[in-house]
């Protein structure tokens, strides 16, 4: 009788401990802070490929919250900042070079996790323009580029691309509505030269569409310059050389445009990500990441 009481004493002891391991971890789960994402404009692909991942994270029975940013840069500042709760970033491959080469003392805190797809650089001008390549642009006097704004991906971009390439530093960039601006390429009152647009191949931006549904009036430039494909000393590709075919509509071929490509990239600050969110992500890049990844 003795025997059997010891054994259920010590069944009854485990069980207790296990309970209380148990509690223990939940009650620290529930203290950790959950993943915060810095992704982009509401509704934009960031934003949007962080709503997937943030769906993601939530069925696998942790917490994360998409967090609307101007941008990669707010986003890799953010996600640095010991004072933001942002551990997870979304951010162009270009755009981690252009702050790691302005910060280079963040470089140990970022990991790169893995890419969301491709996004291409495409610069508009009128048929009817001297321009035709990137080294036309670069030859060219008092040039102007289109560029939405200041603090976007295609201003980063166009930065990182002028570092690459120098001469790309004498054109001025002309920040402002990039689709009232393709309308008015070519005629006199043009505010600028060319329009410039990032997005990924086979997405439809106004400015795009236009352009290749009405090649009589509109070029999209070649670009070709091997310094920008070239590999940093590193050893992380930054820019891709592509042909792109391009879809214009059910009665055309498709277009193709010589460019260059970015990956766009989820980054993790790995100083402030726990031991168990680590594990997470590992689980979610490995297992789960197609339903995060854009396909277009």
């Amino acid at each position: 009788m003795s025997r059997f009481i010891n054994r259920a004493l010590l069944a009854g002891l485990l069980g207790l401990l296990s309970a209380l391991a148990w509690a223990e971890e939940q009650s620290t789960a529930a203290a950790e802070p959950g993943l915060a994402i810095s992704s982009g404009s509401e509704g934009g692909g960031y934003w949007s490929a962080a709503a997937r991942l943030q769906a993601v994270v939530q069925g696998l029975g942790a917490s994360a919250e998409n967090l609307p940013s101007a941008g990669s840069l707010a986003n890799l500042e953010a996600m640095t900042d010991p004072a933001s709760p942002v551990n997870l970033a979304f951010a162009q491959a270009d755009a981690v070079q252009y702050f790691l080469y302005d910060k280079p003392g963040a470089r140990p805190q970022i990991d790169v996790l893995e890419n969301i797809g491709q996004e291409c650089v495409f610069i508009i001008a009128a048929a009817g323009s001297a321009a035709k390549t990137d080294r036309d642009l670069q030859d060219a006097d008092n040039y102007r580029l289109g560029i939405g704004s200041h603090t976007s991906g295609v201003a980063v971009t166009f930065n990182y691309m002028s570092r690459l390439v120098p001469e790309f530093g004498d054109i001025e960039v002309v920040y402002g509505d990039t689709g009232a601006a393709v309308e008015q390429l070519g005629t006199p009152d043009a505010p600028v030269d060319a329009v410039m647009v990032v997005h990924r191949p086979r997405e439809h931006s106004p400015e795009l569409d236009l352009a290749l549904r009405n090649a009589e009036r509109y070029r999209v430039l070649a670009i070709g310059d091997k310094r920008l494909t070239k590999t940093p000393d590193d050893g992380q590709e930054v820019y891709r050389a592509m042909n792109l075919a391009i879809p214009v509509g059910e009665d055309a071929p498709p277009a193709r445009v010589d460019t260059i490509c970015v990956k766009g990239l989820l980054v993790a600050n790995r100083e402030k990500l726990s031991e168990g969110q680590q594990n997470l992500m590992t689980d979610v890049v490995n297992s789960h990441w197609m339903r995060v990844f854009a396909t277009q």
